[in-house]
This record gives C-alpha cells, sequence and structure tokens, in this order.
C-alpha cells in the first residue's frame, strides 16, 4: 500500500474535507469513535503506529482511478485512450506493490531479524515528568526501556537523581513549551467540536467531563511561562 500525508490523500480520494481537517482527526478526543473509524467514513486507513513514528500515516481503502471511458463504437481513439488507462494503472499497481515490499522488508529488518544484542537492535528510552507536587527532589519521573516491542522495564524516581538534562533535549523541551499555545488551540477546537455533539445528544455520558476539561485547559497557559524552569532551562 501507498501511504500518504493528509494533503496528498485529500488530493488522491478528491475528498470534499481539507487536510487540515483531516489532522484534526488525530488529536480529537477518541469517545464515541475512534481516530480509525473516523478515517473509515471518508474512504481512508489510518495507521495508528505510522503516525506515531511521523511518518505517512494514511491509505486509500478504494484507490481512486478515473472510470474507463465507455465505448459507443469502435475507434482508433477510443483504444488509445483505454490503453493509456491500462497503463496507468499497470504503473500504480507496480508502485504500489513496490511500496509494500518495501514497508514489509522493513518491519522484518526492524523487529524479526534484530538479534538480541544492545548495540545491534532497536532500544527505546522514555522519559515520563509528572507534575510538580512540590517535592525537594523535584517531580517524580518514570523511565523506561524497550525493544522488539516487548514489555518495557520501568522505573520511578524523582528528577534530581536524572541530573542535568543533554543540550539536544534542553532544546526539544523548549519546541514543546512553545508549543503549547498552538496545542491549547488544537485542544480546544477539539473539545469544543465534541461539546457540540454532546450538546445534540444530551442522553449521552461523557459530556460533564468535557466541560470540565475546557475549563482546565483554559488554565494552561497562565503555567506555561514557568514550564523551562522547572526542567531547568
Amino acid at each position: 500500500m501507498k501511504w500518504l500525508t493528509p494533503e496528498e490523500a485529500v488530493a488522491a480520494a478528491n475528498l470534499s474535507v481539507t487536510s487540515e481537517e483531516l489532522i484534526e482527526y488525530t488529536i480529537q478526543a477518541e469517545d464515541e469513535e475512534t481516530i480509525e473509524e473516523k478515517f473509515q467514513k471518508i474512504g481512508l486507513l489510518f495507521d495508528r503506529d505510522r503516525w506515531q513514528a511521523k511518518k505517512h500515516y494514511l491509505g486509500l481503502l478504494s484507490p481512486a482511478k478515473v472510470k474507463k471511458p465507455v465505448a459507443t463504437e469502435s475507434s482508433t481513439s477510443a483504444s488509445a485512450s483505454e490503453s493509456i488507462d491500462d497503463d496507468n494503472w499497470a504503473e500504480e499497481d507496480e508502485e504500489n506493490a513496490v511500496s509494500e515490499t518495501e514497508e514489509s522488508h522493513n518491519l522484518q529488518s526492524e523487529h524479526q531479524e534484530e538479534p538480541y544484542i544492545l548495540e545491534k537492535c532497536t532500544v527505546e528510552l522514555h522519559l515520563t515528568f509528572k507534575p510538580d507536587d512540590g517535592h525537594p527532589d523535584g517531580r517524580i519521573v518514570i523511565i523506561s526501556a524497550s525493544s522488539h516491542r516487548d514489555f518495557p522495564v520501568s522505573e520511578k524516581i524523582r528528577e534530581s537523581s536524572l541530573g542535568e538534562l543533554p543540550p539536544p533535549l534542553k532544546e526539544l523541551l523548549k519546541e514543546l513549551v512553545a508549543d503549547f499555545p498552538n496545542c491549547q488551540v488544537r485542544r480546544q477546537i477539539a473539545n469544543a467540536r465534541n461539546q457540540k455533539k454532546r450538546s445534540a445528544n444530551p442522553n449521552k455520558p461523557g459530556s460533564e467531563a468535557s466541560s470540565t476539561t475546557t475549563s482546565t485547559t483554559s488554565t494552561e497557559s497562565q503555567t506555561t511561562g514557568t514550564q523551562l524552569t522547572l526542567f531547568g532551562i
């Protein structure tokens, strides 16, 4: 399968929605339907693993193809048109076959063929900083490591045990904090849309939780300026 960006998917499937709306599908709450279900309704396949890995994550459930012209009479022009269409479809099928082969090869190389040797396998490390609780040793930090898509090993420590973060991580956190206003706007848009849906169906549970979330996000911008200080940046 040929994987596409939101912009490419809109063009390939001739969708009535915009690429921005497709991106919003991925950040909206999944209370009533999953992200996969939202994309399926408009004829797209959503790959959550590729999306989380920041790869092209959309595919066409029914590849859009130009319909062959109906031959009313036997003519040279009709035959030429059909020949061109067949060639185009053959090229598209070949391209998709190559894409699927490469994808399968990459997955096998990454997860099935990697040995259980630290230097020769993919290792994932994660740091999860919990909200500041005023402890003198800093925030609670959950550190975890995993490989081969297996269960992670993890430990809960205090921030002071980490010491100073490496410069690349500090720069990454600066970028994150700088994007907080945009994150807040995206979340508010998603909450507002969910609130409209629940208002139209007041008997469905969850409307109270949505309003609580909305009021909470309105205070997030007030704390944004202190985030870098908490990380020692």
